[in-house]
């Protein structure tokens, strides 16, 4: 029976060295070295071969360009509006005026007093512009127009018709009696 301790050491040993193979498998590789402490940077090192000097190389420009916009593609020559003579300007002002399109008819009448500022359609066009700004939801702009309006065109049918549609009356310059 003495053979028998030698069996179970031989077998335990065996066991032993399985478990550290496989644990030495198993093990994540080994990390890079820790650089050498510092005395031993200090040593002297072989000598490495220095390269010649590359020759400089030149300044580096910026080199963007902003990009050049795409030329507008040609169109056929295209007439420009014509512009409407006075008789025109004032079917289309009453014709905007009549179908409720205030806005239109608002710079159709500005245009018209732009353009025919002595003409005797000029009261008209400035009625059109009280009436125009007073159909947009715009009383007190409305009031300010008018009162500019019967100022300029005092005595004329337009005049007395915004008069009656905004209380604005002309501002008659009266001397004091003498």
């Amino acid at each position: 029976m003495r053979s028998a301790p030698k069996i179970g050491i031989l077998v335990g040993a065996l066991v032993v060295i399985g478990v550290a193979v496989s644990v030495k498998r198993s093990a994540p590789p080994p990390q890079a070295a820790e650089p050498p402490p510092a005395d031993e940077a200090k040593k002297p090192e072989a000598a490495v071969p220095i390269p010649e000097p590359t020759p400089p190389r030149p300044p580096v420009v910026d080199a963007w360009v902003p990009p050049t916009p795409h030329p507008a593609p040609k169109k056929a020559a295209t007439a420009k509006p014509k512009l409407l003579d006075e008789s025109e300007l004032m079917e289309k002002l009453r014709k905007a005026q009549d179908t409720d399109e205030y806005l239109l008819s608002y710079d159709l009448a500005r245009e018209g007093l732009r353009r025919f500022p002595d003409s005797p359609d000029a009261p008209e066009m400035a009625a059109m512009v009280v009436k125009s700004i007073a159909r947009q939801g715009k009383p007190s702009e409305a009031r300010a127009e008018a009162e500019e309006m019967v100022n300029k065109y005092p005595g004329t049918k337009w005049a007395r018709e915004v008069e009656r549609h905004t209380g604005a009356h002309p501002h008659v310059n009266q001397s004091p009696p003498k």
